[in-house]
């Protein structure tokens, strides 16, 4: 392959939301394209150089191309994301300041994690990184942002009127379109390969995200619940979270049984996963009880 075109395409790929397969793909496919067109300059009397330089003109720019890519492959994706880290930065400062001015107390650790999880959503939305599984981090973020973002909807039922219902309505709108965002990455552009197909993968993600997006308004019942009646002993909170990491243990697990072909095996962790609100309400007792401090 010729280098130049290999760093050309290099560009192109940058600008994409592809997983890693899919940009290999890609990457293969746009160099047997510049190559072609090279050849042909090439039989119409133009040197080697000059045939390569003008294989790339006739391309395009590298960037306006990746970004008309990842449009086509991936439409509104960016939009949707930049207006999401946007808007969820602009509601946590907010939400903080509202709490601190109104109400008077300083919620340092949630504004941390809510700018954090908000910039970096942006971030790699504005600077694709090619070295990193974008759909996989993506979604991470996306599901850490929207219990972040759940988490700040408690403290705006903490406000008084009529802070409380502005920013609730805001909120909740917030994480809905996390949420749509979470199904649009995960299944959506799910790339129909004999191998998803064959095991079932957007089965298992439908599955998972509708469980998890359950399990997390469970724990968030849960933790208002205590929060309210409770007066200390906040420590054992963290009790509450463990269905929840079990829950993406699994998922995970799930994902890679499919990969290696192991369906019956994935869909046997699917069935385990049933078990976890059980587990859920067996720990919010624990909580309450105060045991396995």
């Amino acid at each position: 392959m010729n280098p130049i075109f290999e760093r050309f395409v290099k560009k192109v790929i940058q600008e994409t939301d592809c997983s890693r397969e899919e940009r290999e793909d890609l990457f293969e496919e746009l160099v047997v394209h510049l190559e072609c067109a090279c050849e042909d300059f090439k039989r119409d009397g133009h040197t080697e150089v000059e045939a390569a330089r003008l294989a790339m003109i006739n391309f395009g720019d590298g960037k306006n191309v990746g970004k008309t890519l990842q449009h086509a492959m991936y439409p509104y994706r960016r939009e949707m994301l930049m207006t999401l880290s946007i808007g969820s930065l602009l509601l946590t400062y907010s939400i903080y300041l509202s709490q601190l001015f109104v109400m008077g107390d300083t919620h340092i650790g949630w504004l941390l994690l809510g700018v954090l999880f908000s910039s970096s959503l942006l971030f790699l939305t504005l600077r694709p990184v090619v070295s990193l599984n974008r759909r996989a981090v993506m979604n991470t973020l996306l599901v850490i942002h929207m219990f972040v973002m759940g988490a700040g909807m408690l403290l705006s039922l903490d406000l008084d009127p009529p802070y409380t219902t502005v920013f609730s309505i805001l909120d909740a709108l917030i994480v809905l379109f996390t949420i749509v965002l979470i199904f649009r990455t995960t299944i959506y552009d799910v790339p129909a390969t004999e191998l998803n197909l064959k095991t079932g993968t957007k089965f298992v993600h439908y599955f998972n995200l509708l469980f998890g997006i359950l399990l997390l308004l469970g724990t968030l019942f849960f933790l208002y619940a205590y929060l309210i009646f409770a007066s200390d002993g906040y420590w054992g909170l963290w009790k509450l979270f463990v269905p929840l990491a079990l829950w993406g243990i699994f998922y995970s697990l799930q994902l890679i049984l499919l990969k290696h072909n192991r369906k019956k095996i994935a869909y046997i962790v699917t069935a385990v996963q049933l078990l976890l609100p059980l587990a859920l309400f067996g720990f919010w007792i624990l909580v309450v009880r105060g045991g396995l401090s």
